[in-house]
C-alpha cells in the first residue's frame, strides 16, 4: 500500500473524524457541522474516499476573518471546512510520524510525547551548565511568510510519492474568502490547519541543524526559539548567525521583539518567568514587567518550579541560590510571588535553599497560593469547546473510547502516558492512555502488568471474550466500589413493589421499541402476519401495567419477545439470501448467522454498559428486573433492555445493504452447530457498531443531543439517582413512531 493510499483509507480518514471531533470547532465554507457530518458519518466518508481515490477531491475554500484583540489590533482567523479538517488529519496521522524522525531535539512544539514542560526542563539543564545569556529571538511574521517553494523543495526530498505532495500543496496553496472575496495563497502557512504545524517544523529543520553544528543551545517552540550561551558575546554571535540562516530560508528577525538578556534580568519564554534559580509561570497581564518580550503561549498556573526542583530527579547539581527581593518587587507576578511567600513566613533564601520534605511541602502550599493570584481567564489553560458563555454540564463531558484488540498474539504494553500494542516485534498502535476508557480482549493476547495497574487505578474495564465473541468476565477495580451505594442499591433489590414498578417500565419500553422497529419495517410490506404480531405486541403491551407479579412481568416480556423474533426474519430484503420467513432466536450459543451478529451485537452493548455501571458505582450484578444468578451482571441485563433495538437495527442494516454475506460467517463443525463471524467480518461489525455509537440522538430527559454511547451513561447516570430517591421515576429511551 503506498503512502498516499494509506492516507486516504477508510481507517485513517475515520481515526481523522475523530480528531476533528476531539478538537471540536465551528463549521466552513459549505456551512456542514461536526455534528451534520457525523450524522452520516459512514455515507460522508465513502464520499471522501472515492473523490481522493479518483483524484476529483477538491478543498472548499478557506475562511478568513478578523478578531478584534484586548489592545485593539486585529488578528486574522482561518476556518476550514470539516471535511477538509478531516482529510488534512488523516494526512497528519500517517505523516507525522515520518516527519517527526527528521527533526531535532531542539525542536519542541507540536510534537508527539513531547511538552512546553520538556523545553523548560531543557533551559533548566543549560542553566545548571553555566548557560546565563540568552538570545531571545522572534521570527518576523513566520506564518506569513514561508516560502512555498522552499517548503514544496523540502516535502519532495522527504517524500518520493507525487500523490502526497499533489495533496499536501492543495492545502498549502488554498483558496480563500476574506471579506467575500476569493484569493489564492501564494506564500505563508496557514493557521488553523491541521497540517501548518508540521509543515513549519519541517521548514525550520534546516535552521535548527545549522545552529546545532555550530555547537549553539538552541530550545526552539514553532517560530518561537532561544539561543543560550555561557557570556554575551557568544550570545551576540548567536544573533548574527541566526540572521544568517533564516535569511536562507527567505525569513527574517524581528529585531524589535529579538533581545539579549540573561537570567538575572530575566525574561519570559512559553508562558514562564525565568529569573535567575526561579522558574514561575507567568501572566498575560503582567503589563508592568520589564521582562523585555510577552509570551505567546498561554499555560495553565499550575505549577511553581525551582530549577533545582526540576533537574534533582536528573541529577544532583549545586545552583546559583540568591536571588533578589527587589527585582521580585519591580513586577506584578515577582510581587504576588514574594506576598505568598511573606504569608507563609518563608524567605526566598528559605525557599530556594531547602529542599528537603518539609519545604517541599511548604512549596505545594505555595502553588495553591499562586494559582489563587493568578485566575484570571488568560492565565487559565484554554479549553476546546466553545462554551459561549454557559458552563457545560458535568454529565456530558465528553467521554473516552473502547479499545478493540481484536488479533491473536498481541503484546498490550504501557510506556509514559501511552499504551502501545505489538504484534511480533511489529507496533500496531500507539494511543494516549487518557482516550481509553474500556478494553475488550478478542482471543489470546498478553496485557503487562504496568496496563493492569494503570486499568484499576483509574477504572478502566478489561473485558476478556474468546476469539469468536463468547463473553469470559471482566477484570476489573474496587477502588471505586461505594458501599453506601450499593446497600441502597441492595436494599432497592429487596423492595417488591419498587422492583415491580421498575420492571413494569423496562419491559413497557423494550416492547413498544420492537413495535416500533416491526412498524417501520412494516409501511408498503402488506404483510398479515407481520401486522398481526404488532398488534398483538400492543395487547401484551397493555397487559403488562395491570399484572401484580413480577414473573408475570417476564412472562409476559418473554411472549413479546417470541412474537417479535417470530417475524424478525421477514424484516430482510428476499435478495440477500437471509430469513424471510420463520426465524428462531437462538442463544448459547448462536445457531445461524443473524443469531450470531444479535449475540455479538449485545455482547458489545452490554460491555459499554458494564463499564458505565463501574464508573457510577454502582454493582453490576444487583439487579432489579432480572433474576440474580451467580456470575451473571443482572443490573447490565435490566439496563441493556431499552438498547436492544439499537443492535437490532444494525443487525437489519448489515444484512439489508449486503455489508455482510454469507461467506463472513462459519459454523463450529457443520450447519446445527455454533455459528460465528469470520475475523474480517467481525471487525467490520465493531467499525459499524461504532458508527452506530457516534450516532446522535435526542436525550429527552435532559434536552442536550448526543451520541449514543453518551445515552448510555445518562441512564446509568439516572438509575442510580433512581435508586437513590432522588429522582421520583426512572425515564428509559423510549422509540417513537
Amino acid at each position: 500500500m503506498s503512502l498516499y493510499e494509506k492516507i486516504i483509507s477508510k481507517n485513517s480518514l475515520i481515526n481523522g473524524f475523530f480528531r476533528v471531533k476531539e478538537n471540536d470547532g465551528c463549521s466552513g465554507f459549505d456551512n456542514q457541522s461536526i455534528e451534520q457530518f457525523e450524522d452520516e458519518l459512514e455515507n460522508n466518508i465513502n464520499s471522501l474516499n472515492i473523490e481522493l481515490k479518483q483524484k476529483r477531491y477538491s478543498p472548499q475554500p478557506v475562511i478568513f476573518f478578523e478578531k478584534k484583540k484586548e489592545n485593539g489590533s486585529h488578528r486574522l482567523l482561518s476556518v476550514f471546512a470539516v471535511r477538509d479538517r478531516i482529510v488534512q488529519s488523516a494526512a497528519y496521522i500517517i505523516l507525522n510520524p515520518i516527519f517527526d524522525k527528521e527533526f531535532e531535539s531542539s525542536s519542541f512544539g507540536f510534537r508527539k510525547g513531547i511538552s512546553r514542560e520538556d523545553a523548560v526542563r531543557k533551559i533548566c539543564s543549560y542553566y545548571n551548565s553555566g548557560y546565563r545569556w540568552i538570545l531571545d529571538a522572534d521570527i518576523k511574521l513566520f506564518f506569513d511568510t514561508v516560502d512555498h517553494k522552499v517548503i514544496l523543495h523540502k516535502l519532495q526530498n522527504l517524500i518520493s510519492d507525487k500523490n502526497v505532495i499533489s495533496l499536501l500543496k492543495i492545502f498549502i496553496e488554498p483558496s480563500c474568502i476574506v471579506k467575500n472575496k476569493k484569493k489564492q495563497i501564494k506564500r505563508g502557512l496557514v493557521q488553523g490547519s491541521v497540517i501548518s504545524p508540521l509543515l513549519a517544523n519541517l521548514y525550520l529543520d534546516e535552521f535548527d541543524e545549522k545552529i546545532n553544528e555550530k555547537g549553539l543551545k538552541l530550545v526552539r517552540y514553532a517560530d518561537d526559539f532561544l539561543i543560550l550561551a555561557k557570556d554575551k558575546p557568544e550570545a551576540e554571535e548567536a544573533l548574527e548567525l541566526s540572521k544568517q540562516f533564516l535569511n536562507e530560508l527567505n525569513l527574517e528577525l524581528n529585531l524589535e521583539k529579538t533581545s539579549i538578556v540573561n537570567f538575572e534580568q530575566g525574561f519570559k519564554y512559553l508562558g514562564y518567568v525565568f529569573l535567575n534559580s526561579i522558574v514561575v509561570p507567568g501572566s498575560s497581564k503582567d503589563t508592568s514587567s520589564p521582562i523585555p518580550r510577552g509570551s505567546k503561549q498561554k499555560l495553565s498556573p499550575d505549577t511553581v518550579l525551582t530549577i533545582e526542583k526540576i533537574t534533582s530527579k536528573v541529577k544532583s547539581a549545586e545552583v546559583e541560590k540568591t536571588s533578589s527581593s527587589e527585582t521580585l518587587k519591580s513586577t506584578v507576578l515577582g510581587s504576588a510571588f514574594l506576598d505568598a511567600l511573606m504569608e507563609k513566613g518563608v524567605s526566598v533564601e528559605e525557599f530556594l535553599n531547602s529542599m528537603d520534605k518539609s519545604t517541599l511541602e511548604k512549596e505545594d502550599i505555595l502553588e495553591a497560593e499562586i494559582k489563587e493570584k493568578f485566575t484570571g481567564e488568560e492565565d487559565m489553560e484554554s479549553v476546546d469547546e466553545d462554551t459561549s458563555g454557559f458552563e457545560i454540564p458535568e454529565h456530558l463531558i465528553s467521554l473516552n473510547r473502547t479499545l478493540y484488540v481484536q488479533e491473536n498474539g498481541c503484546f498490550i504494553k504501557k510506556e509514559g502516558n501511552r499504551l502501545i500494542i505489538e504484534k511480533e516485534d511489529v507496533e500496531i498502535l500507539d494511543i494516549p492512555l487518557m482516550k481509553i476508557s474500556s478494553i475488550i480482549l478478542f482471543g489470546n493476547s498478553i496485557i503487562t502488568p504496568a496496563v493492569m495497574q494503570h486499568a484499576l487505578k483509574n477504572r478502566i474495564a478489561i473485558t476478556l471474550l474468546s476469539g469468536t465473541g463468547k463473553y469470559y468476565g471482566t477484570i476489573e477495580s474496587t477502588f471505586s466500589n461505594n458501599i453506601d451505594v450499593e446497600r441502597i442499591q441492595l436494599l432497592r433489590s429487596f423492595d417488591k413493589s419498587f422492583t415491580l414498578n421498575f420492571a413494569k417500565t423496562i419491559v413497557k419500553t423494550k416492547i413498544n421499541n420492537q413495535r416500533i422497529i416491526l412498524m417501520r419495517y412494516a409501511r408498503g410490506k402488506n404483510d398479515k402476519t407481520l401486522e398481526l404480531r404488532i398488534a398483538y405486541m400492543k395487547k401484551v403491551l397493555s397487559r403488562v401495567e395491570q399484572v401484580q407479579d413480577i414473573e408475570d412481568v417476564r412472562g409476559l416480556e418473554g411472549v413479546s419477545a417470541a412474537a417479535y423474533f417470530n417475524v424478525f426474519g421477514t424484516l430482510f430484503k428476499v435478495d440477500t439470501g437471509f430469513f424471510t420467513k420463520r426465524f428462531r432466536r437462538t442463544k448459547h450459543p448462536p445457531l445461524d448467522q443473524v443469531n450470531s451478529l444479535l449475540s455479538f451485537g449485545y455482547t458489545m452493548l452490554l460491555s459499554n454498559i458494564y463499564s458505565f455501571i463501574k464508573v457510577n458505582n454502582l454493582n453490576p450484578y444487583c439487579g432489579l428486573f432480572h433474576a440474580v444468578k451467580s456470575g451473571h451482571p443482572a443490573l447490565a441485563s435490566d439496563l441493556i433492555e431499552e438498547f436492544r433495538f439499537v443492535i437490532d437495527s444494525l443487525v437489519l442494516n448489515l444484512i439489508n445493504h449486503k455489508i455482510l454475506t454469507y461467506k463472513d460467517f462459519f459454523f463450529e463443525k457443520e450447519i446445527g452447530t455454533p455459528c460465528y463471524l469470520t475475523p474480517k467480518a467481525r471487525k467490520i461489525f465493531i467499525k459499524h457498531f461504532e458508527f452506530k455509537m457516534h450516532q446522535r440522538v435526542l436525550h429527552k430527559q435532559t434536552g442536550f443531543k448526543v451520541d449514543y454511547r453518551r445515552c448510555l451513561n445518562l441512564q446509568v447516570q439516572q438509575f442510580a439517582q433512581f435508586i437513590k430517591g432522588n429522582s421520583s421515576d426512572y425515564f428509559p429511551t423510549k422509540l417513537e413512531t
